[in-house]
């Protein structure tokens, strides 16, 4: 964490902080080292999060339990017309949503096809 916190300071006096993929390996280097109130700091800060920056907390937040917030996030991602990856698959699955899990999968395929054998990113798990 220690060697983390030194690069987002280097990334914060650099003025790389305004590159989303920049911003999106912070996310995930704090949510690995469990510092979920930080990286949802930085995900709010992006002016324009795309599906790594969504799916890369949604994972986060599922992977230490938070289901409610994971599945609240995807909700907002979905509203605001970004397509999901499969990270909230693996986050119903981390908190035990199977049903909840079955369900979103269906309205993928609905909705953007076979999902089977697309897309099937894991994010920061």
């Amino acid at each position: 964490m220690e060697m983390g916190n030194q690069v987002h300071c280097y990334i914060m006096k650099t003025g790389h902080v305004l590159n989303v993929y920049v911003m999106n390996g912070l996310i995930c280097m704090y949510i690995k080292c469990g510092s979920l109130e930080i990286a949802r700091e930085l995900f709010d800060f992006i002016e324009d999060p795309n599906v790594v920056s969504w799916s890369s907390l949604i994972v986060g937040y599922a992977q230490f339990g938070c289901g409610e917030e994971s599945l609240e996030l995807f909700r907002r991602m979905k509203s605001q017309g970004v397509r999901p990856l499969l990270g909230v698959l693996s986050a119903c699955s981390h908190v035990g949503l199977v049903i909840e899990g079955l369900q979103f999968y269906r309205n993928m395929e609905t909705e953007y096809g076979d999902y089977s054998n697309k897309r099937a990113l894991f994010l920061c798990g």
